[in-house]
């Protein structure tokens, strides 16, 4: 005879903790793919710049942190529709990866978990934005998302260092990925330049220093990708655990280029003894293979005149002056080199100009209000077909995205 074994029922308790628990679990899961799937309205219109005639759309609404990421480059798509943004609900993160769609004012989330702006990249073509993720305790992933279809791909890298300082910087062939960290223990006072084979899935120091590479800034010559434009934080200062007690000293920041192999030094002449400081924002110029470079001055007076904004080919003997008029802080540079965007030290906004003829134009209000916090800073940049302009702002004291129209003609008239 066959025995029976009956298994007594659960506690009305127990039961009830389990079914809920399943239903929470169930929920989550729903919430995180509808999130994932569905876009979100929260564009606002605001208002139109007086004289220039930029209509300003405040892209993002939600009562949380968002970042435009930085101004080297214009984290978009190759028909600058999609805007890519980083959003945490506090400033310590977790910070989650957005996308906004400039024809249906519209956010979507990308992915979670990323690691705040730093290691952030997209292809000179515009195809691919690049981030980081860290699952588990010496572990790096790096995320590359199709910038129009969201397809995403993951490179993975076992013993690469715990944190990035610099943002990342793509070879033109999409091969190599190029940032910055710090090697070994605190106490040993090393930075270096790494080199990630995103095809063979391996990883080299192919520069390093002490203190003053703290906060390289690495960014790959876009149209042969043979250079690397690094900054040199001299006078930087840790302590042995690792606490920054100078970002910066005497005397002041410069420039240089490493080859993509690690050598080939060469000094900009930026910086003292050269020129006035620099102020650690520059980008290359498109494909033109000169940089564009902001610059310290003692007083607001003396950088209007002066100028704020220079540019220099490796191989000049000086910079030129290409922006005046105002105290630039944040520059970026079109794709085809030859226009700027950069907001001003609290002064009027975001102004545009040419490279060729030095001539500006303010676009629009910024609001930023250039506290300490990165994302309360505008980094503007151009469009890749230089039809928007895209800031952050913490106007309204939550910093948020935007995106001001660039009017048909406008930048012409600063070439005529």
């Amino acid at each position: 005879m066959t025995e029976l074994h009956i298994r007594p029922p659960a506690p009305q308790g127990l039961r009830a903790r389990i079914q809920s628990r399943v239903s929470k679990l169930i929920e989550g899961g729903w919430k995180r793919l509808r999130s994932r799937s569905t876009p979100i309205g929260e564009a606002i219109d605001r208002e139109t710049h007086p004289e220039s005639g930029s209509h300003v759309v405040q892209l993002t609404s939600a009562p949380a942190i968002h970042s435009n990421i930085y101004c080297e480059n214009p984290y978009m798509d190759p028909a600058s529709r999609y805007v890519f943004y980083q959003k945490a609900d506090v400033s310590l993160g977790p910070w989650q990866l957005w996308r906004a769609d400039l024809a249906t004012r519209q956010t979507r989330l990308v992915a979670e978990d990323v690691e705040e702006v730093l290691g952030c990249a997209v292809s000179f073509d515009q195809r691919y934005f690049f981030c980081d993720r860290r699952p588990q305790a010496g572990v790096l992933e790096i995320l590359r998302f199709d910038t129009t279809t969201l397809e995403e791909k993951v490179f993975r890298f076992e013993g690469a260092p715990d944190q990035f300082e610099s943002l990342g910087a793509i070879a033109p062939d999409g091969r190599f990925f190029y940032t910055s960290a710090r090697l070994g223990e605190t106490k040993e006072h090393r930075f270096g330049v790494l080199r990630f084979d995103l095809g063979e899935l391996r990883f080299d120091v192919i520069h390093e220093r002490g203190d003053d590479l703290c906060n390289a800034h690495v960014q790959v010559e876009p149209s042969q990708g043979r250079d690397l434009l690094i900054q040199h934080n001299r006078g930087a200062l840790y302590d042995d655990e690792g606490t920054m007690l100078k970002l910066v000293d005497e005397p002041w920041a410069t420039l240089y280029l490493i080859g993509t192999e690690g050598g080939n030094f060469r000094q900009l002449p930026v910086g003292k003894p050269w020129t006035r400081p620099c102020q650690g924002h520059q980008t290359w110029i498109g494909a033109t293979g000169e940089v564009l470079v902001a610059i310290v001055w003692d007083s607001v007076e003396q950088a209007r005149r002066e100028g704020a904004l220079v540019k220099i080919r490796p191989g000049d003997d000086a910079p030129t002056v290409v922006g005046r008029g105002y105290p630039y802080m944040h520059p970026n540079a079109s794709r085809d080199g030859r226009f700027w965007v950069s907001d001003t030290w609290r002064d009027v906004g975001i102004v545009v100009g040419s490279i060729n003829t030095g001539r500006t134009r303010v676009l629009c209000e910024s609001g930023e209000s250039l506290g300490s916090p990165q994302y309360t800073h505008a980094h503007p940049y151009f469009s890749p077909d230089c039809r928007w302009v895209i800031f952050n702002s913490d106007r309204t004291g939550v910093p948020h995205i935007y995106a001001a129209t660039v009017p048909d003609g406008l930048l012409d008239s600063l070439e005529d």
